[in-house]
């Protein structure tokens, strides 16, 4: 079996994880294996937000943060910061799935400033994604809307069909919490499409989505 299919389980619970962006994170700890002279490390709602992720494995998502971690060590070491900033804008997201939103806003913040002395980039919107996700469940919804709407217009500049079905998908669940739903929905649909375009699995999530919101918006206090 390839190293880079003993990374991909990570990838079902953190769907940002693509296959190269699991290669980046292979290559940061091939790294920290080459300087330790030791073998790269094993990898193995009900809260008031909108269809909030949980991960169904907590132990392997806490195994997961530890393999990023020291990822992003092995890249700092390495000089490598653009491998590294991918890394953070993985971990920061791992961390809020892990209702750790504090330390992945310590991660992400700094991270983002990094990026943006460089180019707009794809790094850049998942830093800007993931960071506007942290700042939603720490209920710091204006922050988190500017910067949903800064890695949307990122990804629609490029183009990035994935990171903009992402950011179009997390904002609306931030839009549903905020009471805008006919905006909510909007994202909803667009992520629905552009998942379908693609032919990704996670247009089930769009959809389970919009059905919840029919349900959502009367429930939701005013």
């Amino acid at each position: 079996m390839k190293i880079i299919d003993c990374l991909a389980p990570m990838a079902p619970r953190h769907p940002w994880l693509t296959r190269r962006r699991l290669a980046v994170l292979l290559v940061a700890l091939l790294a920290v294996g080459a300087a330790s002279g030791q073998p790269a490390p094993d990898v193995a709602a009900g809260d008031g937000f909108f269809q909030r992720y949980t991960d169904p494995d907590p132990r392997g998502l806490e195994r997961d943060i530890e393999t990023a971690r020291h990822a992003l060590a092995a890249a700092r070491a390495k000089g490598d910061p653009l491998s590294a900033l991918s890394i953070a804008a993985d971990l920061g997201g791992m961390l809020t799935t892990a209702r750790r939103e504090s330390e992945a806003r310590e991660i992400l913040q700094p991270a983002l400033d990094e990026a943006r002395q460089l180019p707009p980039s794809e790094t850049r919107g998942w830093l800007l994604l993931n960071l506007a996700t942290a700042n939603q469940y720490l209920h710091l919804s204006e922050e988190a809307a500017v910067q949903f709407a800064e890695a949307l217009e990122i990804a629609r500049s490029l183009p990035s069909l994935e990171l903009q079905h992402y950011t179009l998908h997390h904002w609306g669940r931030l839009l549903a919490e905020t009471g805008e739903f006919e905006r909510a929905r909007a994202c909803f649909s667009e992520a629905l499409a552009l998942r379908v375009q693609l032919d990704d699995p996670r247009q089930a999530s769009s959809r389970r989505a919009l059905q919840a919101l029919d349900a959502f918006e009367p429930e939701r206090p005013r």
